[in-house]
């Protein structure tokens, strides 16, 4: 089968690749549907690589699809239409044994560390699908994933109503963000972001206030809307914007940095976090958010089919790759077998 493989630093290829099959008896073989771009994604591929993906892996994790040859334990999967749940914890180190699988020692990771669904079929473990509620399309099914990454920031992050928020970064996880936090009821919400069309579309999406950081200070824009304090929560969707977050928030404020950049370094005065008594917690992945981020697809699924800005071919991972990083689109969904209108 064809496949979009992380070839090596800032190079993904299209290659034929062997069909995926089943080894254990809860294994499930995924049609793939769709599959979208993650940011990650686009972290590997930079050079030097702000991630570490292994060489040889077919990429993409965050996918929709029908499950079409199962092992005899998940028998009754076949035929249902389904997401992914991409990080496959090993349930033996001290933190799976916790019931902390979101901390797991020893993850494979689908798309990164294990082969992925930029491909017409991939294998995954039964145990780490969901079902797609009937009436959901496929391309906002595709969003599951990274909505329930979201989730997980937004429940540590407390937010409700009345709760002055920025979020640092208007790419696809940032939108999302502003989309939850205006369901949620914060206000204002601020969005930092230097892309026109993704500030548009953030203002689109629900942030009341979108700063270009490179125009002005996005902590002087938070405390001039927040009466000179700051703001209580503070998202930073890059990974690579603490010293802004933290220089956003009032005293007693939370930061939640999402994004991950293996190269980033932040200068930060550690007195100010203790002296201001700021919080700031890390958000990894998912924690048991799936079930309600298809709910909350199903039930607002016109808000976050606009965050879908383009469809491209298995062939044209690249292009989409390139569009992401330079701002001109949000998400981009790959169909491994023949994108919509073909």
């Amino acid at each position: 089968m064809r496949a979009a493989v992380f070839a090596r630093e800032g190079v993904v290829e299209i290659r034929d690749v062997p069909e995926p099959s089943i080894v254990r008896d809860d294994d499930v073989i995924v049609r793939v549907a769709a599959c979208g771009i993650c940011g990650s994604d686009l972290r590997a591929l930079a050079v030097p690589p702000q991630m570490r993906f292994v060489a040889g892996v077919v990429m993409g994790h965050e996918l929709v699809g029908e499950v079409v040859d199962a092992g005899p334990a998940a028998a009754e999967l076949l035929g249902r239409r389904v997401v992914v749940l991409p990080n496959i914890h090993c349930g033996r180190c001290a933190y799976c044994k916790a019931g902390q699988v979101d901390r797991c020692d020893h993850f494979e990771h689908l798309g990164a560390t294990r082969d992925g669904a930029f491909a017409e079929h991939m294998v995954v473990p039964a145990a780490f699908v969901h079902l797609v509620p009937d009436g959901l399309s496929d391309d906002v099914a595709a969003l599951a994933e990274p909505l329930a990454c979201v989730l997980n920031g937004t429940t540590r992050a407390g937010l409700r109503p009345g709760i002055s928020t920025v979020v640092l970064g208007a790419g696809p996880i940032g939108l999302l963000f502003v989309v939850v936090a205006k369901a949620a009821g914060a206000h204002p919400i601020i969005v930092s972001e230097p892309s026109e069309e993704r500030a548009r579309r953030a203002l689109e999406t629900g942030a009341d206030v979108v700063v270009d950081p490179t125009r002005e200070r996005i902590a002087d824009v938070a405390r001039a809307h927040t009466g000179g304090l700051g703001v209580e929560v503070v998202i930073d969707a890059l990974g690579s914007l603490l010293d802004d977050a933290l220089e956003s928030l009032r005293k007693g404020g939370k930061a939640i940095v999402f994004g991950l950049d293996d190269r980033s370094r932040n200068e930060i005065a550690p007195s100010q976090i203790a002296s201001r008594e700021l919080s700031i917690e890390g958000v990894y992945i998912t924690k048991g958010t799936f079930p309600l981020a298809l709910r909350l697809l199903a039930e607002r699924t016109e808000e976050f089919a606009r965050l879908i800005t383009d469809r491209v071919s298995l062939d044209e991972v690249s292009s989409g790759v390139a569009a992401m990083r330079e701002g001109r689109t949000v998400k981009v969904l790959v169909y491994p077998t023949d994108r919509p209108g073909s």
